[in-house]
């Protein structure tokens, strides 16, 4: 019976163990860039042969993309939630400035029809990645502190749905709907979280979707690719990009081709190695390989949910809802468009696919939901008293050689 009881009390601390949140979110992040890194090493081959005469290149340039959002992952991480809550008025202001640069000067440059990137010399950054991390600490800070006045409409908007709307504006005049879509989700986990009434919401969702819709029926190219989603008899030529992502994903059955045996890689599927990496991934790893996003990512989530629920903190439980919305919502849609289930919007799939900006964000955004995480109660103490990896190892070396 005692041993009984003890098997119970332990399984009770496991679940609630105060570092299982910096742990769910460790585990998730190596799994996804583990997992990206090989579906983009396979994918980009074709492209890079053709761009630059070398199989590794553009695999190249995101291991020293990962090496910078790694070293932003362990620096946020160790950032204290004050500094972050007074960094973020400067973020956004940086972010903001950036974002109008892109939209009124010559230094904004277009990619697939889209105005989101901006040239700097020898450095060509996106913007709008650097603002959905902006726009998360902004909201924590605005609305943790407005938070007992939000029962009214005008507290509602004024200054933080203001801001929001500036920062979403500055993204749609881009005529960048796939990021846009993303914030507006970034926005509304910022304001359920906070406790904005269902009245004020349900209209701000409302007016935030005839937006998004006005803006896609207003340009051809999204429109296009909206009635052809909608058509239930699209042709191979108006679907090129979604039949040819359900092909790779069909062929790959359960267990997968084989690592590096793609076939749709080769030119036949256009962006595989980022927007359509899913489908690289389903076809080479299979069933199988897809499920440990899937796994991933709802570790994330868990680990976002952890954290707003233990934490008493309003500014980091704005902050991190709104940032767990940002990536896992971001990849929902990017899994969407390759089921099929959602139109082509151009997002990529965090921490997966191939992009300098997307993947440093992100894993900036990681850091600074588990600089939360480590703030957790408990968690700093329980930390603190594990020996570290490099400790674990020299004890277990002393130890041999002792025998």
């Amino acid at each position: 019976m005692a041993v009984g009881v003890a098997e119970v009390s332990s399984s009770s601390r496991s679940r609630t163990s105060p570092v299982a949140s910096y742990y769910l979110l460790a585990s998730a992040t190596a799994l996804l860039v583990l997992v990206g890194l090989a579906a983009m090493l396979s994918s980009s081959s074709i492209d890079s042969i053709r761009e630059e005469g070398d199989p590794y290149s553009l695999f190249k340039a995101q291991l020293a993309y990962l090496v910078v959002g790694v070293v932003g992952l362990l620096v946020f991480s160790r950032i204290s939630v004050s500094a972050l809550r007074r960094a973020a008025p400067w973020f956004l202001a940086a972010s903001i400035v950036l974002l109008f640069l892109v939209a009124t000067t010559s230094l904004g440059h277009a990619s697939g029809g889209n105005k989101n990137w901006i040239s700097l010399g020898w450095l060509t950054a996106q913007p709008s990645e650097a603002a959905k991390l902006a726009l998360a600490l902004y909201l924590g800070v605005a609305l943790s502190q407005l938070r007992p006045l939000l029962t009214t409409m005008k507290r509602a908007i004024m200054p933080a749905g203001l801001v929001a709307a500036l920062v979403v504006g500055l993204v749609l005049a881009g005529k960048d709907i796939g990021t846009g879509v993303v914030m507006i989700l970034l926005v509304a986990a910022a304001y359920w979280t906070a406790g904005l009434p269902i009245r004020f919401f349900a209209l701000g969702m409302t007016t935030a979707g005839a937006l998004v819709t006005f803006l896609v029926l207003s340009r051809d190219t999204l429109s296009s690719r909206v009635t052809a989603w909608l058509s239930p008899d699209c042709g191979v030529d108006a679907c090129w990009q979604v039949t040819h992502g359900t092909w790779a994903l069909a062929s790959g059955g359960i267990w997968g081709l084989g690592p590096g045996l793609s076939r749709e890689k080769w030119s036949y599927l256009p962006k595989a190695h980022n927007d359509f990496i899913f489908a690289i991934l389903g076809e080479e790893f299979g069933l199988v390989g897809t499920i440990f996003v899937l796994v991933a990512l709802a570790m994330i989530a868990l680990a976002v949910n952890r954290i707003v629920q233990r934490h008493r903190d309003p500014f980091v439980q704005i902050t991190a809802a709104a940032i767990g919305a940002w990536i896992v919502g971001q990849a929902c849609l990017n899994i969407a468009v390759v089921l099929g289930l959602a139109p082509v919007t151009g997002v990529p799939l965090p921490l997966v696919s191939s992009g300098g900006s997307s993947m440093i964000m992100s894993l900036v955004g990681i850091g600074v939901l588990l600089a939360f995480a480590r703030r957790e109660p408990g968690a700093a103490e329980a930390l603190a008293a594990r020996p570290s990896l490099a400790r674990r190892s020299l004890a277990i070396v002393s130890g041999r050689r002792r025998g």
